[in-house]
């Protein structure tokens, strides 16, 4: 048995494609950098409904929470243990409204999300994305870009 036990603050992040397998992402204000939109539970909150005030706060979207994608652990920069859970989830609009955090979204193809993300949020991307002999339906969505 391990003597030292992770002691981690917990992330919840959305994986939201669209029809034609477009991913939102969006990037942070403070740095720059592209993510998946989501963030940290409250200390009494349950994570499908955390994910949604999380993911409405941040973009204005209501989204169903569809399922378990991806997990990671690491260790920040100050040395902190940090957890993240990935969820697939769906939504039927595509009209973003960013909040302060993030200041440009985009509805992007499978290969730019791969390109833009950090490597575990890219790895929750692939994990979303239906099998290949999975049909997609095309929906008539535009694709956005706020920048």
């Amino acid at each position: 048995m391990t003597e030292e036990l992770l002691n981690a603050t917990v992330s919840i992040r959305g994986v939201l494609l669209t029809g034609r397998g477009e991913t939102l992402v969006v990037k942070r204000r403070s740095d720059g950098e592209w993510e998946l939109p989501g963030g940290r539970l409250g200390p009494d909150e349950d994570i499908v409904p955390g994910l949604q005030r999380e993911l409405q706060e941040e973009t204005a979207l209501e989204v169903a929470v569809k399922d378990t994608v991806h997990a990671n652990t690491w260790r920040n920069d100050d040395d902190a243990g940090r957890m993240a859970v990935y969820y697939r989830c769906q939504t039927a609009d595509r009209d973003v409204e960013l909040s302060e955090e993030h200041d440009a979204f985009r509805w992007v193809p499978y290969s730019q999300a791969m390109a833009l993300l950090p490597n575990a949020q890219a790895t929750a991307v692939r994990n979303a994305r239906p099998e290949p002999d999975t049909e997609i339906s095309v929906s008539s969505v535009r694709s956005v870009t706020s920048d």
